[in-house]
């Protein structure tokens, strides 16, 4: 998720070392004391009297030695190349957007969406029905009149290459700051949730940000405890095959973090890459057929749904002993999916749900969140 923005009233620098990007310099006057993070890898946070400065590392798949920074201003003083908070009206490139400001109670500070129709928060969608959000398009065409339209204070957005840079130029010429948030690069799932102290910098309630990250961080702790001397880690695999390519996530995701620390033994985990692998159906279904559970179907909804993939896996043990769960529990009529949205700051709900599956007896639960299982 990620981008290049040079604004005027927003202060962006890149360090690029192999290609020829300009920079604008960033005014570092005052003692910037750097704020402790414990598990985001992807941002930087540091105070000195009323600024805030937020870096952000690599932000897009394959990025190297590039840098945004941001520097927020805590009073109405004028302060060169900086955004004012906290900020009152924001829009949302990414449903993952809307659920840190949900966490932070600022859903009302949301003015317009992307793709609207596959907001699962209820009280978003309110709003887009009652016009007091407006659908900007998406990704790939973005309503550049309605965004202008809104006046937004700063626009949250994302990118998954450097060739996204171009889409959002324009807003340079309106001094709207674009910020660029990353946190879907995080390898871990506790890590993508830090990123809440990163959102709340521009609401100026850090210690609220820290409050509920602790909260979730401890819960997540502590169920993780409960499956740290299991002896027996069922072998899992997940997804389905796209256009006769399956994908799988690499051995060092969040994905595979999550089984890890749910008890489970990922069928790829010498892999060493955070990025998806494209494997034939042929290879997975030579690598999984003795797996033990298989979760995050795709959109299957049923048994019946993944028979009619591809009859080749059929044959797959978890799906001949009936071991198949799809995070998909919480999907509007649209198909927008919760496990992607609210999932990013509860990931401790999401391993309780993927403990359950693996090792049942712990909590003796069969209420699911996000997972469901499939008949």
């Amino acid at each position: 998720m990620n981008i290049k923005f040079i604004m005027g009233s927003i202060l962006m620098v890149l360090l690029f070392s192999s290609c020829n990007i300009s920079t604008k310099n960033v005014n570092n006057s005052g003692n910037f004391k750097p704020m402790d993070l414990k598990y985001a890898k992807g941002f930087k946070i540091s105070e000195s009297d009323n600024k805030i400065k937020l870096t952000v590392e690599n932000p897009w798949q394959h990025a190297k030695n590039i840098h945004f920074e941001y520097l927020l201003s805590k009073n109405n003083d004028s302060v060169t190349n900086s955004i004012k908070i906290p900020v009152s009206r924001v829009v949302c490139l990414s449903s993952t957007h809307v659920a840190f400001l949900n966490k932070l109670n600022r859903l009302n500070t949301i003015a317009g969406v992307t793709n609207s129709k596959f907001i699962y928060d209820s009280t978003v969608s309110e709003r887009i029905k009652s016009g007091k959000v407006v659908d900007v398009g998406n990704e790939q065409a973005l309503n550049y009149e309605a965004i202008l339209h809104l006046k937004p204070d700063i626009i949250f957005a994302y990118g998954v290459g450097a060739e996204v840079q171009s889409v959002y130029q324009k807003f340079a010429d309106w001094n709207i700051p674009v910020v660029i948030i990353a946190e879907y690069l995080e390898a871990t799932p506790l890590g993508k949730a830090e990123w809440i102290k990163f959102f709340s910098c521009f609401f100026n309630n850090y210690l609220i940000a820290d409050s509920v990250f602790s909260v979730i961080e401890n819960e997540y702790n502590q169920y993780t405890s409960k499956v740290k001397h299991v002896q027996k880690k069922p072998v899992v695999m997940l997804n389905l095959p796209w256009r006769g390519v399956w994908y799988m996530p690499g051995g060092k995701s969040f994905m595979a973090d999550f089984i890890a620390d749910a008890g489970g033994k990922y069928i790829y985990n010498a892999d060493t890459s955070r990025e998806s692998m494209s494997l034939s159906i042929e290879q997975v279904v030579n690598d999984c057929k003795n797996a033990d559970i298989w979760i995050n179907a795709g959109m299957a909804n049923s048994i019946a749904d993944i028979k009619n993939t591809d009859t080749r896996i059929i044959g797959l043990q978890p799906f001949v002993n009936n071991q198949v769960y799809n995070n998909n529990n919480k999907v509007n009529s649209s198909g927008g999916n919760d496990f992607w949205g609210s999932g990013v700051v509860c990931p401790q709900l999401i391993l309780r749900d993927l403990i359950n599956i693996f090792h049942p007896e712990i909590f003796n639960d069969t209420n699911f969140v996000y997972y469901k299982k499939l008949y």
